[in-house]
């Protein structure tokens, strides 16, 4: 009798006689036409949870749904709110603007691995119209025309997500600097208000950053030639704070928010591709015309099967971007340097070239890696109408593009920083010094001078 009370007072004091009785009551109300081995299976405790982790989750909760609320003006002919009744958030269903197919885009993606699932593929679409819709951070006479989704770049304490956006009317972010600026001072490539199928500026697009789809988008400044510059000598995380210090060993001169900016420019100018035929070379190089690549006409680029677009060696895969000069711009700055008078045809002995336009991506070096610079497979070879090729880039972990067909899409998920090829191993510590006090180690009579510390006395018995 007294073992029984034990039990029942043990049963009491764990919970455990709650817990039959719920799996029992359970069992009678369902009646399941299961074997006793799987009684375990349909009887799942509750998780115990404390008042402080429940009142956590119910935040939490009521924050994520905040920020699905969109603040957007109501209507000029909408009745005004009741007193004290919440205003309507209600987000326009088609906005102005080219936004393009996302979902799609994310689909295709997931296709390769390359997903956040459909729930986070569905909030970004929302906060990318909302973008569209608020025009956030334009400047006076500046409008959001286009936008799709960069990428994602992973930080210590948060996350950044970035949109790609093209400005109607755009302005210099920050102003340019009044006056004449001496020769020395390498200004910023020109801002680019129209799309672009070939980039050849640091500036073309418009990039905007938050740390959750839902929270306010914000505009980063147009990249500097010293922060690309500075940036190449900074291997370093990011936080996920924007105005935090950028601590490394090279200085950087500027925050976070700088650093990110150049990074973006960087990995956009180094792993913007397309595949062959999609883009057409029409520069008259004979005549000394500007650059001319775009599009190809409509009806000639029928796309590529999965496996010709991993034949990297055969230029399944060309730049659709200039890449970075070591001054810091996509097109070289002059110094104000001029041919003189009694050699015209004298050439810029400073001049930097950029590569060849629509050049093969199985050309690119990669002399720290011992390995090409980019590698592509087929995912989904098992069935023909789904196979899709994902191209990953080997010098920036987490830029890839996946194409299908004719179409592709470039994008980024990954810590934002170049591979050294070379695994962190730190030094090996020294051996640990002799402590000259142990009576073992003491001097001899007649040792002096520097080899003295040689000749040592046996130890005592």
């Amino acid at each position: 009798m007294a073992t029984a009370d034990k039990m029942q007072a043990m049963m009491k004091e764990t919970g455990l006689d709650k817990y039959l009785k719920e799996t029992v009551l359970g069992l009678i109300e369902k009646q399941p036409i299961v074997s006793p081995d799987t009684l375990e299976a349909i009887a799942v405790p509750a998780p115990v949870t404390t008042p402080e982790e429940d009142a956590e989750r119910i935040a939490s909760l009521k924050q994520r749904i905040q920020l699905m609320k969109k603040d957007v003006p109501p209507a000029a002919d909408a009745p005004p709110p009741e007193e004290g009744a919440e205003p309507e958030y209600i987000l326009p269903v088609e906005v102005e603007g080219d936004l393009g197919d996302v979902l799609a885009d994310f689909k295709l993606l997931e296709r390769a691995g390359v997903g956040f699932g459909k729930p986070a593929s569905v909030r970004m679409h929302l906060a990318l119209k909302m973008l569209m819709h608020r025009n956030q951070g334009a400047q006076e006479g500046e409008k959001i025309v286009r936008a799709r989704s960069w990428g994602k770049v992973l930080g210590l304490e948060r996350d950044y997500m970035i949109a790609e956006v093209v400005m109607e009317g755009r302005q210099p972010m920050p102003p340019l600097p009044e006056g004449e600026q001496p020769p020395s001072v390498v200004p910023r490539d020109a801002v680019g208000d129209s799309f672009a199928d070939f980039v050849t500026s640091s500036n073309q697009f418009v990039y905007y950053v938050c740390n959750t789809p839902g929270e306010d988008w914000t505009r980063l400044p147009d990249v500097q030639p010293e922060h690309i510059r500075a940036a190449r000598l900074v291997q370093r995380a990011f936080t996920g704070v924007l105005s935090a210090n950028v601590s490394s060993k090279a200085p950087f001169p500027g925050k976070e928010l700088e650093y990110l900016r150049a990074q973006i420019a960087r990995i956009a100018h180094d792993t913007r591709i397309a595949p062959r035929g999609h883009l057409v070379d029409a520069t008259d190089y004979e005549g000394g015309g500007d650059l001319a690549v775009g599009q190809s006409e409509e009806g000639t680029f029928h796309g590529l099967t999965p496996l010709e677009m991993c034949d990297l060696r055969n230029k399944a895969w060309v730049h659709a971007a200039h890449d970075l000069l070591p001054q810091g711009r996509a097109s070289y700055y002059g110094y104000g340097w001029a041919p003189p008078d009694d050699k015209p045809d004298a050439k810029d002995p400073r001049l930097e070239k950029n590569r060849p336009p629509l050049q093969s991506i199985h050309l690119d070096p990669a002399p720290h890696l011992g390995a090409p610079a980019w590698s592509a497979h087929v995912c989904g070879g098992l069935a023909p109408e789904y196979a899709c090729t994902v191209v990953r880039s080997n010098l920036w972990p987490g830029a890839c593009t996946v194409g299908q067909g004719y179409t592709f899409v470039n994008y980024y998920v990954g810590n934002g920083c170049q591979t050294t090829g070379t695994m962190f191993a730190p030094a090996m510590a020294w051996a640990v010094a002799k402590d000259v006090d142990h009576p073992e180690y003491a001097r001899g009579p007649k040792a002096n001078g520097i080899c003295g510390d040689l000749n040592l006395e046996p130890p005592p018995p």
